[in-house]
């Protein structure tokens, strides 16, 4: 694990359109729905991000359940940073289409 001092350094933080959100940890407490047809895709588990420029490139989410989940690999659902829309006080609202899912 990488360990820096803190002491006397300000700290840069991502900034998320239309929202008071600065850090990862706020959007894993928001739930994300698809607004094509407005199924609940779950909350956010993780996220993927530009190491160059620190942006954010894309939101994680876990995979549908099943029975092999126990036995395998952790599917996940990946989402675009261009395929959200908004952010909300509690949502994501994206745009995902049938053959995106």
């Amino acid at each position: 694990m990488f360990m820096h001092e803190s002491k006397g350094l300000e700290r840069n933080s991502i900034q998320l359109p239309t929202s008071n959100a600065s850090r990862i940890v706020d959007l894993r407490q928001k739930e994300v729905i698809n607004i094509v047809d407005g199924r609940r895709l779950g909350f956010v588990k993780d996220a993927e991000f530009s190491l160059e420029s620190g942006r954010i490139l894309s939101i994680v989410l876990p995979g549908p359940w099943s029975f092999f989940h126990l036995f395998g690999k952790e599917t996940e659902m990946v989402i675009p940073w261009r395929d959200i829309r908004k952010i909300g006080e509690e949502i994501i609202l994206v745009d995902i289409r049938e053959n995106q899912v």
